[in-house]
């Protein structure tokens, strides 16, 4: 996931803004920042956001953090998606899909999110730790 924002806000979180550590997962900013350049108009920078799993670093591709997906998690984390490839963070309400057999094999907690590679579950996000997830992702835009 990335956060674009401004130079000094993204100085400030590189510097200032602390890892969430939940029981079996870390999130935390990456370190460094890339420019995106805009024709007449002042850069903008994005922060990557990273996720640690056993001294393991996983990325979630595709996705932008902004208040739209904070809002979905909010109302609806069982149907929460974030990655356009493996690894994904994801709910649990998948039904129809490959990855309903990956929840039911590894027993992941229906009121959760999980990180999966779409065959196994990497880590979970257990319902208490969602809010915490939340506040901290808010604090990012």
């Amino acid at each position: 996931m990335k956060v674009t924002m401004d130079l000094e806000q993204a100085t400030y979180h590189v510097e200032k803004t602390k890892p969430l550590k939940l029981k079996e997962i870390e999130f935390k900013v990456k370190p460094d920042m890339q420019e995106r350049k805009r024709l007449f108009r002042t850069s903008l920078y994005e922060l990557t956001i990273i996720t640690e799993v056993h001294n393991q670093m996983y990325e979630f591709v595709g996705y932008d953090l902004n208040h739209k997906l904070i809002s979905q998690l909010e109302k609806d984390p069982s149907g929460f998606l974030v990655g356009s490839e493996p690894p994904f963070l994801c709910g649990t309400d998948w039904p129809d899909s490959g990855i309903s057999e990956v929840i039911e094999e590894n027993n992941v907690p229906s009121d959760s999110l999980f990180v999966t590679d779409g065959n196994h579950v990497i880590a979970t996000v257990y319902r208490d730790e969602i809010p915490p997830l939340i506040n901290w992702f808010k604090k990012l835009v």
